[in-house]
């Protein structure tokens, strides 16, 4: 999993090697397109809020499609890493305890959201309403997703210590979105925080769900 400091648009290669002027632009439209939506957010106002010329933006990203292409394509690398994008073999870290995992998984998913909110909103908005996005993930999710393969490593290691359920890791993964995922999606969109009782919460749910009985 990422960092819990990561942030996608100070540590990808792709925002790192963008000019002072292309910054200028992705953070103008990060922030128009997560208040506003893509569809409500034209060229000529990302312009204005970057302080440059609307015809930098066409010479760049070619148009408002691919300047929304440079913001979501690191996102979607940042959030679902391959295998090759990685050094090292998956292994699965050492837990005690099905609620340490969920301790663990949860806080650092909470950290990276905190982290990326506004592009990942937009990144989230783009999958509901992007069908080729949307079938992609589900192409390439979960078999090259290096995030994946480290998850399910701890899962099958907790499930053979008998710790947890023994299920299939897609099922176990749907469970532990349906306790976090109304959080989530409320810190995203309705501006709802999510309070450290929330999460320790949602952990003890997601932990009596899944234990191994």
């Amino acid at each position: 999993m990422p960092s819990k400091t990561f942030n996608i648009t100070i540590d990808t290669q792709a925002f790192n090697q963008m000019t002072t002027k292309q910054k200028q632009i992705i953070t103008a439209a990060i922030d128009l397109f997560a208040e506003k939506g893509y569809a409500n957010t034209s060229t000529k106002e990302i312009a204005a809020k970057a302080g440059v010329a609307e015809g930098n933006i066409f010479s760049t990203f070619k148009n408002k499609r691919g300047l929304l292409a440079a913001i979501i394509n690191p996102v979607q690398r940042a959030i679902f890493p391959t295998t090759n994008q990685g050094a090292g073999a998956v292994s699965p870290a050492p837990y005690e305890s099905l609620h340490e995992f969920m301790t663990d998984f949860c806080r650092d998913r909470l950290a990276f959201l905190q982290a990326n909110r506004q592009v990942i909103k937009i990144f989230v908005a783009e999958i509901i309403y992007n069908d080729k996005l949307r079938q992609s993930l589900i192409k390439d999710f979960p078999a090259s997703n290096r995030c994946w393969l480290q998850m399910a490593a701890s899962l099958d290691q907790l499930k053979a210590q008998k710790l947890l359920v023994n299920w299939d890791n897609i099922k176990i993964l749907k469970t532990i979105w349906s306790v976090m995922g109304g959080s989530a999606l409320g810190y995203l969109f309705f501006d709802q925080p999510i309070k450290t009782t929330t999460l320790a919460q949602n952990v003890d749910t997601a932990t009596r769900l899944l234990t191994y009985h």
